[in-house]
């Protein structure tokens, strides 16, 4: 092609800044996608892989929504608190019946709160077709007393248990956000700006933030999935933007109660207690060079193995030696024990976790020396539901007859005595 001088030279810093142009183009596009590839970043999970949701129209943009297993979800135990009636206000009331949105607020706060509680209002009327419940619980409880709560809803039509605003202990509210939530309550100038869905069955579903027009939009699509199901999802893969589902805590230390944890196998695979939801299974505590009544307990396991049938109850024992009873120790033992693998694990990890686990999940005894003889029957949802004497026949009755009953639950129950008397 032949050009001219004159139409060359009109082209040629057209054609300069169109090649710069073109180079900055390409430098925040990859930075784009770099930065893209690593706020989606799947999060391992033991078992599970975790599939970031490619950003749509439902989907706040630039939030990491992953899919995980829905029994990965995290539990939140029920809450009793005061409502803005006076009235003594337990979460119990909707297990199995209606999820709940659970925000943070102090009526003190001029600005972001009421804006937030606007939300919750529009969210609401939004929602009015659903069978859900709003939860509001207030950081400042010194001053958020429920004659304050109770005035503070009448200006947002609040009527509990539809919308509740509830105050207490400041350890307890604490205790709810950081331990059960995992979000910050310091104090009136700290607190999480999300709102936490809870479904029917205690699982931390989702989290939302007020203030983001597509994650509200993406709040009132998932509240009616949610609040249309009639079932647990056991197996369901469920989306979500709770990030730490199934995650172990890096600092053990800032969980207060341990209500999962994560050991590993006799053949060296990680163990994720949220890994047996839907399943019941049976524990006991032991170590390997125990002369006595380890090896008698395990001999009588061995029986109960077989008597189980094609019951398909899980049996777990878990070492309290760990630094000793290493996966090849325990792979020898179970042999010596005719333990099928497919229904009874022996589970070892950290030697600070175990103790942690025995003393606070199943409220056992810990430690090499001492150690609980019980066996302890945790149900589908992970709640141990039951405590029994292996070498007193009557308790063995009681706990099969525990085990077949608690096959037949289809939900979680709403109460129930735990075994340490809570």
């Amino acid at each position: 092609m032949n050009v001219s001088k004159n139409s060359a030279d009109k082209r040629g810093p057209n054609m300069l800044l169109l090649g710069a142009l073109g180079f900055l183009a390409c430098v925040f596009m990859a930075i784009a996608v770099f930065t893209g590839l690593m706020t989606s970043a799947p999060i391992g999970v033991a078992g599970s892989s975790h599939n970031p949701v490619d950003p749509s129209a439902d989907n706040p943009p630039g939030a990491v929504i992953v899919d995980v297993p829905w029994k990965h979800l995290h539990h939140i135990d029920n809450f009793e608190m005061t409502n803005q009636n006076d009235e003594t206000f337990n979460t119990a009331q909707f297990s199995g019946d209606k999820p709940f949105l659970v925000s943070f607020f102090f009526a003190t706060c001029p600005s972001i709160c009421r804006d937030l509680n606007k939300q919750v209002a529009r969210l609401n009327e939004q929602l009015k077709k659903e069978d859900v419940a709003f939860v509001t619980i207030t950081v400042d409880p010194d001053r958020d007393t429920p004659e304050v709560l109770n005035r503070y809803a009448e200006d947002f039509g609040a009527v509990s248990p539809r919308w509740t605003f509830l105050t207490g202990q400041q350890y307890k509210i604490k205790e709810v956000g950081e331990q059960m939530f995992r979000v910050e309550v310091v104090d009136m100038a700290n607190h999480t700006d999300n709102i936490m869905l809870v479904d029917k069955w205690g699982k931390y579903r989702d989290r939302f933030k007020w203030d983001d027009p597509y994650d509200m939009k993406r709040l009132v699509k998932v509240v009616k999935e949610v609040a249309a199901e009639t079932e647990p999802p056991l197996n369901e893969i469920v989306k979500t933007r709770n990030a730490m589902v199934g995650r172990e805590p890096i600092d053990l230390s800032t969980i207060r109660f341990l209500r999962e944890f994560h050991l590993y196998t006799s053949d060296e695979k990680p163990f994720f207690s949220r890994d047996l939801t839907g399943e019941v299974w049976i524990t006991n505590f032991f170590f390997t060079s125990c002369p006595t009544i380890c090896k008698e307990q395990s001999k009588y396991i061995e029986g109960l193995q077989s008597r189980l049938g094609e019951n398909p109850t899980k049996l777990v024992s878990i070492t309290t030696d760990p630094s000793t009873d290493l996966p090849a120790k325990l792979r020898e033992y179970a042999r010596a024990h005719n333990a099928d693998p497919d229904r009874w694990l022996f589970l070892t990890g950290n030697e600070k976790v175990i103790p942690r686990v025995s003393a606070e999940f199943f409220s056992a005894m810990g430690g090499t020396d001492h150690h609980s003889s019980e066996l302890f029957v945790v149900d589908k949802w992970g709640n141990v539901r039951g405590r029994f004497d292996w070498q007193d026949a009557a308790q063995e009755v009681e706990m099969l007859g525990l085990v077949d009953s608690l096959w037949k639950e289809s939900r979680p129950p709403g109460e129930f005595k735990r075994i340490d008397g809570g």
